[in-house]
């Protein structure tokens, strides 16, 4: 438990409410259902929808009630205002198995289209200058990406589709193999294909943050060597401390910082220690050591807070941990639904994150740019 003084506890307050700050949040928003929403995931359940199709129609009901009714966008604002999140960069195409990821990827663009409509607390961020404008406008912005390139065509027309539909950041692969390359958890670790590097000079060229997060390691070293911009571990922790594939080794670790890119730290208890039930003080030594190799200017917040915290409703958890088998891990990697890193036990108390901060002597300075300003700064390197 992170102990503070009461000049202390003052500080990490106010440099919360006064920061710009960024967090990689696949679901882009809190999961916690209203009554509409739970008879929603029970209807579909019942029909036998997988978990992955019950939170697509959930968000659909959460849209609607956005539209119908103005006490549904005071719950949300409520929610996020106690976050303390300025903006997040949100993962489209989700987990449900039932459709081709294209279409999954334009529905999820759809329903945001519609949301930014009817939820005025909402803003789609383009640029890092959109980034930075949601702390004066106090709205939550929403930065599009992608955790997969199964989609990709080999003309790479795709790219440009998405571009244009505000897609700023993608992860060249998830955790298995696909066309671009191999993820971190593949028997046999083969690097980019001559597609994958095709993909990453054309997101070069677009302005699109390459993202290595769950690539394989010699995947991610040759998207270093190969991107002529800084990319991104927008979420993942240090392999130096625990040996999971979802983490980075100070070799790479290394040769990132060699090229200017930007390293975010995950909250996943399971990917950052094997306690059943590490506190806060976990995730905060993996952001220290990283600090430590790629420079305090590099690093950031990547919670990757979402499908397996407690926030994720019980009836859904089972068929989330089946997709996530399906896409790569396995049980040796431990996988766990219900986490949670100590006081972090909801995402609507993210202020625990830069109580943790203060609490290893980080300056203001150097806290505002972990809590978000490190990320502002690669996408305007990566942008020109």
């Amino acid at each position: 438990m992170i102990q503070l003084s009461p000049e202390q506890e003052e500080r990490a307050r106010r440099l919360h409410a006064s920061s710009f700050f960024f967090d990689f949040f696949p679901a882009g928003e809190p999961m916690l259902l209203s009554p509409s929403e739970e008879a929603v995931m029970h209807d579909a359940l019942g029909r036998g929808i997988p978990s992955g199709g019950a939170i697509a129609l959930i968000k659909e009901q959460r849209t609607r009630d956005l539209a119908a009714d103005p006490a549904a966008s005071e719950r949300m604002r409520r929610m996020w205002e106690r976050t303390g999140v300025n903006a997040v960069t949100c993962t489209l195409g989700g987990l449900d198995s039932r459709f081709e990821p294209m279409y999954l990827l334009m529905r999820d663009i759809a329903r945001w289209s519609r949301r930014f409509q009817v939820a005025d607390y909402l803003t789609h961020c383009l640029t890092a200058g959109d980034l930075e404008r949601t702390v004066e406008s106090g709205k939550v912005g929403v930065w599009f990406n992608l955790q997969d390139t199964n989609w990709i065509d080999p003309g790479l027309e795709n790219l440009d589709v998405l571009y244009n539909f505000g897609v700023r950041m993608i992860q060249l692969t998830y955790n298995s193999r696909s066309l671009v390359g191999d993820g971190c958890t593949e028997r046999v670790q083969s690097g980019l294909s001559h597609l994958g590097v095709a993909v990453v000079k054309r997101m070069n060229e677009l302005g699109i943050v390459v993202d290595v997060s769950h690539c394989g390691e010699q995947t991610t070293f040759d998207a270093i060597e190969v991107s002529e911009r800084p990319i991104a571990f927008s979420h993942t922790g240090c392999r130096a401390l625990y040996d999971h594939p979802r983490s980075k080794t100070d070799d790479q670790l290394r040769a990132l910082a060699e090229r200017d890119g930007y390293v975010g730290i995950y909250v996943v208890p399971f990917f950052l220690s094997d306690d059943p039930n590490p506190g806060l003080d976990v995730m905060l030594d993996h952001l220290d050591h990283a600090a430590s190799i790629v420079g305090i200017q590099r690093v950031g917040i990547g919670t990757d807070w979402g499908s397996w915290t407690a926030d994720l409703p019980e009836p859904l958890q089972a068929g989330i941990h089946a997709e996530f088998a399906r896409r790569g891990f396995r049980e040796e990697h431990g996988m766990k639904m219900g986490g949670s890193l100590g006081e972090l036990d909801s995402y609507l108390n993210c202020v625990q994150i830069t109580r943790g901060l203060v609490s290893r002597g980080y300056s203001d300075d150097e806290i505002r740019g972990i809590l978000g300003r490190n990320y502002l700064d690669l996408v305007r390197r990566v942008t020109g």
